[in-house]
């Protein structure tokens, strides 16, 4: 042990040495290299320095730009609370809107927590950079003392400077290496041009440092006012939120004032409803009315502009006015007057009420257009005009509804009048689907008659008092049937586009694959058909049913119950907690949709997956076997699906129990618990089970023949369960898993796929054994034919054997043996027996059968 410590000193020492002779040399060598970057610091310092005032009017401007946005900002906060605060209860369009601009408002507030945060952050990197580069410039040899002019809060000191640090700490150094480090002398120094360098970029340094400094303690100083600002703010917001909970009870919960209650005592009801329009539509709100009126003058002036623009051109360009009727024409000219509508109202309407007007307004007609394209697509050229009507009164509803929002009408007149308008619209829908709906395609028709549905119980609901509720289910039903004839649009042009465009391409495919026939064929094609199946069975039925949320979102939001959408969509509906407050199963109607279209997710991954394998495993047994057909059901998947489908599947699972928050110790708890009643309860299914994956595994494929049990038919399907064959009389059999292996089923197909079959045939005494053994031997050489696959019914290598069998008593028995395939055993015989019988007919051969001969024997007198 002293010999290595000592043998580690000299090698320490041996380092110190080496160091104390070669620093100095490197630092000759760096020298110039440290003056020149200190000359060019100096140079862009000075040059930041100069630019002083300039950097200092630029964060001066961002500072006053962004005090500028706090000031608005708190003034915008003091109107929105002004706003809240002054609406009445019975104007719930008013009490939503405020409502709604105050969540808007906290929420942007929230998202960006601050508009000087960002000034502050800029702000410290810069003087944290300058501050580190005072320091490194105060520690170049010799080293400053101290920095002149920059309070010491500003600076950065550095406690573990000594270069020795590391060694001192980790390698303990003994204290003869220490001495002679602490001997030796400093490596290099600056000259007397490179202090005055330094000297001047830590001038230049500490100004800058000194100016940013200034500037943020500027910035502090607002954002006391700004946090003040977000007080008030947030206390608005709880008491809209809260709010928001009254407004949610009143409208599903306690309702408004039924309409059978309004016909006992109208004259009352009605009084109240003129006074709220007095108070209402004075001199600042007829304004709405008149945007009403302006949209629908804009619409009609829209369409006539459309219709000067088409006419000229349909009339003067031939190709389009023999490819279009005129009824096609004039819905062209409506869809252009739409469109031209929208355009105007995003380009001039921009703030103020006509804003909130064209907004609404505009995504009324976008949805319209959607309809209106998707039934211009679906429905032949005379179907056309019977779907606008058959749709026209769902339009107009959900017009109406978006303008009452618009004009802000008071609760009281919507009390009056609503219901007794929704029965006009039922009535009109009626009609509607009684005189259209046998003129257009079944789907339109059943949307027609669902829409009538929809308005019927949207008037019931209104009856009763719950007019918003009314409303809602209106514009949700709007907004619902544009989404719902945007995917059955997609699903009719992708179905053409497979007829007209795909087609060929897979037929091209289907005979590129000449290796197999029958259902194998078929699942093959998955690789043409690949992304057609994925648009059709995961794409369109996810935006189905995401579509529901989203419409419902669209209707809240024009009622600007956006917070109301959170509760009825985010919010879990169905939550449970442990004693510890943790969460132990949750249920949303988000969590719900999103497992749902992760079904379709998954059920494809699964079909994809079954088709690689399917894929790969008939390309290894090609190659493997040098072959280039395959038989149906030659190669066994069972397995490999089902390990495919238990992987996807669990996966999904998985996931369910995730998103539903259900505590994997809770399920462990309760899988022990019931581990043991559940396993004598289902002894005889986990035996199924397990029997059925030894069959999977390779022992029995479809398509196999078999015999359990005196009963012989083919395998049709392997189950967890069971296994189903088809005898052969056509007749569908199931057999547990179990009893396959109990009773010791026979798999005639394992082993080469040909059975042992012997057909008898008696001939008389006497007859040539020799000459029927080549009559029948050349006879059977017409059924040595090949099946569909190309194998040879007959087993070549056996061939047909003929011996005689036995000497019975009336006929010596022949005995016709040959290896058959299985499959075609039952033809085979029947074939042979025919033709056995034919042949030994046609040569004069007997063929004996039991007889009785009578001898009357009559006596004699």
């Amino acid at each position: 042990m002293p010999k290595k410590t000592s043998m580690k000193k000299k090698h320490l020492l041996f380092l110190a040495a080496f160091l104390a002779i070669a620093v100095p040399i490197f630092a000759i060598s760096y020298g110039q290299n440290l003056n020149l970057t200190l000359r060019t610091l100096r140079n862009e310092l000075n040059a930041d320095y100069q630019q002083i005032d300039k950097n200092r009017d630029r964060l001066t401007e961002d500072y006053e730009k962004q005090r500028q946005k706090m000031v608005d900002l708190m003034k915008e906060c003091n109107e929105l609370a002004l706003t809240l605060y002054s609406q009445k209860q019975g104007f719930t369009f008013d009490v939503s809107y405020a409502l709604q601009k105050v969540t808007q408002k906290y929420n942007e507030f929230n998202q960006d927590r601050g508009p000087f945060d960002r000034i502050v952050t800029n702000l410290n990197v810069e003087m944290e950079r300058y501050a580190r580069l005072i320091e490194s410039l105060r520690r170049l040899p010799p080293e400053l003392d101290t920095i002149v002019g920059v309070p010491d809060s500003l600076l950065i000191h550095y406690d573990t400077t000594n270069p020795l640090f590391f060694s001192q700490t980790h390698l303990q150094l003994d204290k003869e290496v220490k001495a002679m480090a602490d001997s030796l002398s400093m490596p290099f120094a600056l000259d007397e041009q490179g202090e005055e360098d330094r000297e001047q970029c830590i001038s230049y340094a500490c100004d800058l440092l000194m100016m940013y400094a200034e500037t943020k303690a500027l910035v502090i100083a607002d954002t006391i006012h700004y946090y003040e600002t977000f007080l008030r703010l947030k206390e608005t917001y709880d008491y809209a939120h809260d709010y928001y909970q009254v407004l949610q009870d009143r409208i599903f919960v306690e309702g408004q004032t039924p309409w059978l209650t309004i016909l006992q005592h109208p004259q009352r009801y009605w009084r109240q409803a003129v006074s709220d329009i007095r108070e209402k539509y004075n001199k600042e709100y007829s304004l709405q009315i008149f945007i009403v009126i302006l949209f629908v003058i804009e619409l009609l002036v829209s369409w006539l502009i459309a219709s000067l623009i088409l006419i000229p051109i349909f009339r003067h360009v031939k190709a389009l006015k023999d490819k279009f009727t005129r009824g096609q024409r004039r819905y062209l000219s409506l869809l252009l007057g739409i469109l031209i509508t929208i355009i105007v109202n995003s380009i001039l309407w921009r703030e103020g009420m006509l804003h909130i007007a064209a907004k609404l307004t505009n995504t009324f007609l976008w949805l319209l257009i959607a309809i209106l394209i998707a039934l211009y697509f679906r429905l032949k050229p005379q179907q056309l005009k019977y779907g606008v009507k058959l749709y026209l009164p769902v339009f107009c509803t959900a017009v109406a509804v978006i303008w009452c929002r618009v004009i802000f009408m008071p609760n009281s007149l919507m009390n009056f009048i609503f219901p007794p308008v929704l029965i006009g619209f039922f009535i009109w829908q009626l009609l509607a689907c009684l005189r259209n709906a046998k003129k257009v395609d079944r789907g339109d028709r059943f949307l027609g008659w669902f829409s009538l549905l929809t308005t019927g119980a949207a008037l019931v609901v209104a009856f009763a008092g719950y007019i918003f509720a009314a409303l809602l289910i209106l514009v949700w039903w709007y907004f619902q049937l544009a989404a719902i004839h945007a995917v059955i649009t997609i699903l009719h042009l992708i179905v053409h586009y497979r007829e007209d465009r795909m087609k060929p391409r897979i037929e091209d495919y289907r005979s590129r694959i000449t290796f197999i026939t029958g259902p194998g064929k078929e699942t093959l094609m998955f690789g043409a058909t690949w992304f057609y199946d994925l648009v059709k069975e995961v794409v369109l039925p996810v935006i189905g049913i995401l579509s529901i949320p989203f419409c419902l979102h669209l209707a809240l939001d024009v009622f600007d119950f956006e917070d109301l959408y959170n509760n009825i969509y985010h919010r879990n509906f169905v939550q449970l907690v442990n004693d510890s407050g943790v969460d132990t199963f949750r249920l949303s109607f988000h969590g719900i949709l999103v497992l749902i279209s992760l079904f379709f997710v998954f059920r494809y991954i699964n079909r994809a997956l079954h088709a690689i394998w399917q894929q790969c495993r008939y390309a290894l047994f090609l190659k493997k076997n040098n072959r280039k057909t395959i038989r149906n059901n030659e190669i066994n998947l069972s397995l490999g699906n089902s390990i495919i489908s238990v992987l996807v599947w669990l996966t999904y699972i998985v996931i369910i129990v995730l998103t539903l928050h259900v505590p994997t110790s809770s399920l462990s708890l309760v899988a022990g618990g019931l581990s043991a009643g559940i396993g004598f309860a289902l002894k005889d299914t986990l035996n199924n089970f397990i029997y059925g994956i030894q069959l999977m595994s390779g022992r029995l494929r479809i398509g196999d023949w078999i015999v359990c049990d005196g009963i012989r038919g083919k395998v049709t399907h392997i189950g967890y369960q069971s296994t189903e064959i088809e005898t052969v009389d056509g007749a569908e059999m199931s057999f547990l898993n179990a009893t396959l292996f109990a009773k010791n089923f026979s798999n005639l197909t394992r082993n080469h796929g040909y059975e042992f079959v012997k057909i008898t045939v008696g001939v008389a005494y006497g007859t040539d054994i020799q000459r029927v053994r080549e009559l029948l031997g050349e006879a059977l050489q017409k059924l040595h034919d090949k099946d569909a696959f190309g194998r040879d019914i007959v087993d070549p290598k056996r061939g047909v054997s003929i011996t005689l069998e036995n000497m019975d008593d009336s006929a010596v028995t022949i005995a016709v043996k040959q290896q058959v395939l299985v499959a075609e055993r039952v033809g085979y015989i029947d074939k042979a027996k025919e033709l056995i019988y034919n042949t030994l007919n046609e040569n004069g051969i007997a063929i004996p059968f039991p007889q009785c001969d009578v001898h009357l024997v009559k006596d004699e007198e």
